[in-house]
């Protein structure tokens, strides 16, 4: 099965809005005797950030998710060996782990003949991760809008306008999301509130409409990015520096460290060009790349 990778937030969507990217998670399962897990291709392993420390048994998020959906669904699952093949960097902001939880859930409800619906699927999801934005990016695809309810979350899915490009700047140095979400405080004041659900109702607007001008207003965020900018180097300066070269707006992907710039597709490569330099003169360095976003999500394939 394949599974997209996912960067969430989008500037002021703080665990709700994310996106689906073009980098791909790939497992292939089949029947052992017990659970296990490992990463086919130690190389393109190394270079997306995945270490040989690993989890390779029944703690490993693949496994967990794919127990919790059985448990969901009141049935037995076997054990099955699991092989990852993975195009997704690790603790870069872009759901690596998300990844591998829904891949989990999504498999294991097929294995059992799908009797969990999609809403169930990302109330699992959802609980396995702690938040429903990756994950419902990762399962529905596109670009999505989670919203937490009493009987677990919601998503809803909206097409993103053809026209626009995904610019990335990932980061060599990895953040840890667990050190990313120590530094948000845990109150915030009523006018940053206001400010953050005036300018995400403004990035929705954009998005429906395809209205880059009103974009490039909506991607500001008060409630988690200044306080992650002290662990990304350089972060304020790379944004800056995409949207001097033609983006509408630019932000913190997730967690970070990489960052995430939505530009027409005849600047995405001066847009991408101009965060690497930008990263280059404050003293750190990276790769971007310029993608669409994946309308679709976790795909299922039975051979």
């Amino acid at each position: 099965m394949r599974v997209p990778a996912s960067s969430a937030n989008l500037g002021p969507g703080f665990d709700s809005f994310a996106i689906a990217l073009p980098l791909l998670a790939e497992f292939d399962l089949r029947p052992a005797r017990a659970w296990s897990v490992n990463l086919d291709g130690d190389d393109n392993a190394r270079e997306n950030g995945i270490e040989n420390g690993m989890p390779t048994g029944e703690d490993n998020l693949f496994v967990v998710s794919a127990r919790a959906a059985a448990e969901a669904a009141a049935e037995t699952l076997g054990a099955y060996h699991v092989t990852q093949r993975s195009a997704i960097p690790v603790a870069r902001g872009l759901g690596s782990s998300a990844a591998a939880i829904v891949g989990g859930v999504v498999a294991a409800n097929a294995i059992m003949g799908d009797p969990l619906d999609r809403r169930t699927l990302l109330r699992v999801a959802s609980e396995v991760e702690g938040h429903a934005d990756n994950v419902a990016a990762a399962l529905y695809g596109a670009f999505t809008v989670a919203l937490p309810s009493d009987d677990g979350p919601v998503a809803t899915r909206i097409a993103f306008p053809r026209a626009w490009r995904i610019c990335l700047f990932i980061p060599r140095e990895p953040l840890a999301t667990e050190k990313a979400r120590a530094v948000l405080p845990a109150n915030v004041s009523r006018a940053d509130a206001v400010f953050n659900i005036a300018h995400a109702a403004a990035l929705l607007a954009a998005v429906l409409r395809s209205d880059g001008a009103l974009l490039s207003i909506a991607m500001a965020d008060r409630l988690h990015q200044p306080a992650r900018a002290q662990l990304v180097t350089g972060l304020n300066d790379i944004i800056a520096a995409a949207r001097a070269a033609g983006a509408f707006g630019a932000a913190l992907s997730g967690a970070g460290p990489a960052v995430v710039a939505f530009a027409p597709a005849r600047l995405a490569a001066r847009v991408v060009a101009a965060m690497e330099e930008s990263a280059l003169a404050v003293g750190t360095s990276g790769r971007g790349r310029v993608v669409r976003v994946r309308a679709a999500g976790a795909q299922v394939r039975r051979t």
